[in-house]
């Protein structure tokens, strides 16, 4: 269970590059694949809401190498969730990467991440460390991670999405697909990440 922390971590921490649109600015870290998995990100599912507007609403993600893990939404039009984790009225944010652990293990992993609804915003803030993924800050070691393809796509609700395999420790619904990608809400797609840019 603790490589399978780490798996996440790598993707999750590096993966993280703001959206771009009109005016924004768009950063993103290059990385040497060490092993590559052969599989490729799973393309975008639809269908595509009109739940965020480009060049209207906003959304960033961030991470780090401490397990911490950032995404925001603004100006959606959703309505408000319950407050209440794990109720299915949240939206949901997968964050699909290709990563080697140990500079050795190549593996296709997806983490969920689930929030709330609040007056046309979500904020997500994720503790990898503190979920019980068995992911290692950085500074105290764990093997070398190398993560690669990594994008977090947002979708509306879906009550009917599965838990992940390996839960996070304040949410079932929310964890990690370990060994493989997992599998997209049926609900439309609010918006993606990984240099996508509307000039």
């Amino acid at each position: 269970m603790r490589v399978w922390g780490l798996i996440i971590a790598g993707g999750a921490v590096v993966a993280m590059s703001a959206a771009a649109l009109a005016g924004d600015k768009s950063q993103s870290t290059f990385v040497n694949p060490v092993v590559v998995t052969g599989a490729a990100t799973p393309a975008l599912t639809g269908p595509v809401g009109a739940a965020f507007t480009n060049g209207a609403s906003k959304g960033k993600t961030k991470g780090d190498d401490k397990c911490k893990v950032q995404v925001g939404l603004s100006g959606l039009t959703l309505p408000d969730s319950d407050g209440i984790a794990g109720t299915g009225d949240e939206v949901i944010c997968t964050a699909d990467a290709s990563v080697s652990v140990a500079y050795t293990t190549p593996l296709s992993t997806t983490a969920v991440f689930r929030g709330e609804v609040k007056s046309g915003k979500v904020t997500i803030k994720k503790d990898l460390f503190a979920e019980g993924t068995g992911c290692t800050p950085a500074k105290t070691g764990g093997p070398g991670i190398a993560q690669y393809n990594g994008r977090i796509t947002c979708y509306a609700p879906d009550a009917t999405y599965p838990s992940p395999p390996l839960p996070f420790a304040s949410d079932s619904t929310q964890g990690i697909y370990p060994a493989g990608f997992g599998p997209r809400p049926a609900s439309a797609l609010i918006a993606t990440q990984g240099l996508n840019f509307a000039p």
